[in-house]
């Protein structure tokens, strides 16, 4: 065979060879990249819907802030308390039963009689602070005291408001009173599992009016 035949054979040889050596080292390192991400992946997520719902719209209620705005009518707009009888005063319109309704509904109500002077009033109408919905919380947290109910709260939700638990808290015995039309709910709840996340159905949603107490 002319050696400039063999030659370039033995050079296509070495050429495969190379091929083959560089691919067996690049699968290798695939190999040992993904072993360390699954030896190193100790966070392991799973998402579960959340059962804790609250579909009904907010019902405005005595001493809540609303915010009343009125589209291109500054005059009209403003923040309204709403009052002990349950009314608002909105300018030019005066006093407007406001307690029992929805935002949807008052804004319905109110653009009606705003028509009346302005033409297709545009309004909006929004909770600024909802004073009427609120729990107590008392004994051993570290800000006890009122605070404002939001849609969906839970006690441990709750109890994060009020500054969490002190060192002296017995998060066994804590008790939760509920006033329900002529009666009274009293809830004793072993906090301990909450927190251990054993046992979430201690975590209960709270109702305005609600009164936590931690012993």
């Amino acid at each position: 065979m002319p050696s400039r035949v063999y030659s370039l054979l033995n050079f296509r040889h070495r050429c495969a060879v190379r091929k083959v050596i560089a691919f067996m080292f690049l699968s290798a390192m695939v190999l040992a990249t993904g072993s360390c991400g699954l030896l190193g992946n100790t966070v392991q997520t799973r998402v579960t819907p959340d059962p804790r719902t609250d579909p009904s719209p907010y019902v405005i209620g005595s001493d809540d802030v609303l915010d009343v705005i009125v589209w291109k009518e500054p005059q009209l707009s403003g923040r309204l308390l709403v009052a002990a009888d349950g009314t608002v005063t909105a300018p030019l319109i005066g006093p407007v039963p406001a307690a029992g309704y929805t935002c949807a509904q008052l804004q319905t109500d109110l653009s009606e009689k705003f028509s009346e002077y302005t033409r297709s009033p545009n309004v909006t109408v929004r909770v600024a602070e909802a004073r009427s919905r609120i729990y107590y919380v008392l004994g051993e947290v570290r800000k006890p005291g009122s605070f404002p109910l939001h849609s969906g709260e839970v006690l441990s939700q709750g109890l994060a408001e009020a500054g969490g638990l002190t060192e002296f808290a017995n998060p066994g015995g804590v008790r939760v009173v509920r006033h329900s039309g002529t009666e009274d709910v009293r809830m004793s709840i072993n906090y301990n599992r909450v927190l251990s996340g054993k046992d979430m159905t201690g975590d209960v949603p709270l109702q305005s009016g609600d009164t936590i107490t931690v012993p």
